[in-house]
């Protein structure tokens, strides 16, 4: 199995509630992977959102579910 791009997005305390989530791109496995490796990088993160997509507006489009 080939490693894929994926872009998990985030919460975490320097955000205020109506803040953008951030977004964690990396590669891995599957989803489960993805985000295991979210929570590596930032412990306290909060995951809202995962996408297989190596594009940070394609994920925030996707969670806020915006067609264009």
């Amino acid at each position: 199995m080939s490693m894929q791009t994926y872009i998990v997005l985030y919460r975490d305390q320097t955000l205020l509630p109506l803040d953008a989530p951030l977004g964690f791109r990396c590669q891995a496995d599957d989803p489960d992977h993805a985000e295991e490796q979210c929570m590596d990088a930032y412990p306290d993160a909060e995951i809202l959102w995962l996408v297989e997509t190596a594009d940070v507006n394609v994920a925030l489009a996707d969670y806020w579910n915006i067609t264009y």
